[in-house]
């Protein structure tokens, strides 16, 4: 089994970056942000709040995009704890998950206590009798419901909401549908691959890549036979063959869904798939495309390509946003209200929403993971050691509370601020901003 911090790498590896991304530059703009811009008004908008006291040694942390925070720390040497809105979990041995629910609904893990297997959630612990290993934990696209596993010996057992399973070499993630009522994932079979939708097993792939539930109930996914892609629903084909498929998203409700090819005379497009269309909205080509993103309810999408000349663009369905430097990837914010992405140009950056570039004079990067409140002239992320929160139509800039290291900055819409949390010598804050 793996050990409990290796779970967490993602985490590390983010954490990692932030503390060497110019750390002396970062904090110098900091001291000097702090001097001018924080004005006593602004300044009662941040707030901190200290999450855990210190007494135990903090081996990682970090805030969910759903708004939920979690903390691992070491009560004892080789045992751990996981802490979640200060909702204390079991001690443990290991870990194979920490998962929360689309939508914040709720948040689950398995664990190892003492050689014996147990789910843990926000009502309590489960003891999984007769388990021999840990598995997983899944939920729905809306996170209304719920899946795990467990093994005993080498056979997986999957619990769904209405039924329980037994698989053998499962390769993909299971994905249910917001009924609870269907499940798929993908099997290896004869060092091949079998689409297995409710107990019905396709027939075997070179290459198959599982996307999601259509909103009838169908199962979507992109199978590979040598050299050809072909986009499956259910068991029939979806239009023409590919020579590859560089990407693919559904939506929550399984109302649309996009994906990114690479066409046998070798240039790319988008197509979506819409319920309110008869037919697939075919994309220009280009060169290259890469950076799907997904409307959460309508039928928009956005992605980055590059064209004959060279020149790269942000395309949001048929509109294009011409860019000059280095850029992130396309995002829409959680009510899809806008399209965000950074482009650090040719002399400074800018952030991008909906087509609009809004120069920024600090230190940012295409790298840069920001938080962005829909419809505000702000946005937020974390430096080396706090948060920090631009006005970008007025240039100004504000920070909180200094830490010693810090995670990524989110939006909570519930809670109308951004988020983050801060570590001073294993004492865990939370630092917040109400724009």
């Amino acid at each position: 089994m793996k050990k409990l911090n290796s779970i967490f790498s993602i985490f590390i590896l983010n954490c990692h970056n932030i503390k060497n991304c110019k750390l002396l530059f970062s904090i110098c703009v900091i001291f000097f942000l702090s001097i001018f811009n924080n004005s006593n008004s602004y300044a009662q908008r941040f707030n901190e709040i200290q999450l855990l006291d210190g007494l135990d040694s903090l081996i990682a942390f970090s805030i969910d995009t759903t708004g939920h925070w979690w903390a691992v720390t070491s009560p004892f040497s080789n045992k751990y704890r996981i802490i979640i809105d200060n909702q204390e979990g079991p001690v443990i041995d290991d870990s194979q998950s920490l998962v929360f629910a689309p939508g914040g609904l709720g948040w689950s893990y398995i664990c190892n206590i003492n050689n014996s297997i147990y789910l843990v959630d926000e009502i309590g612990e489960t003891y999984l009798e007769k388990a021999t290993d840990m598995g997983e934990v899944f939920y729905s696209p809306d996170g209304t419901q719920r899946a795990f596993s467990y093994f005993i010996e080498n056979i997986e057992n999957i619990i769904l909401p209405f039924r329980k399973i037994e698989v053998q070499n499962r390769k993909s993630d299971l994905f249910i549908d917001n009924t609870g009522k269907s499940f798929a994932f993908t099997a290896n079979r004869l060092n091949k691959f079998v689409i297995n939708i409710n107990g019905w097993e396709s027939s075997l792939y070179d290459e198959i890549i599982p996307i999601g539930f259509w909103h009838t109930g169908e199962f979507i996914y992109a199978v590979r036979n040598v050299s050809i892609w072909d986009i499956m629903q259910g068991k029939k084909t979806l239009g023409e063959s590919f020579a590859k498929i560089i990407d693919a998203k559904i939506n929550i409700n399984g109302t649309v869904c996009a994906v990114l090819v690479q066409l046998n005379t070798g240039k790319c497009m988008s197509i979506m798939y819409a319920e309110e269309y008869l037919d697939p909205i075919y994309g220009k080509n280009y060169n290259d495309v890469w950076g799907l993103a997904l409307h959460p309810i309508y039928p928009l999408i956005g992605f980055v390509a590059t064209d004959a000349s060279n020149k790269t663009y942000v395309v949001q369905n048929s509109t294009e946003y011409f860019t000059e430097g280095k850029l992130s990837a396309p995002y829409y914010s959680y009510d899809g209200e806008e399209l965000i992405f950074i482009d650090e140009g040719n002399f400074n950056p800018y952030i991008n929403i909906n087509g609009r570039r809004n120069a920024v004079y600090l230190n940012m990067d295409a790298e840069t993971v920001i938080a962005k409140k829909s419809k505000s002239p702000t946005f937020a992320y974390s430096t080396a050691t706090t948060l920090l929160v631009q006005y970008y139509e007025t240039n100004k800039y504000y920070t909180g509370y200094m830490t010693d290291n810090t995670c990524e900055t989110i939006w909570n819409w519930r809670t109308g601020e951004y988020q983050t949390l801060g570590e001073i010598r294993n004492r865990l804050y939370l630092i917040t901003c109400k724009p």
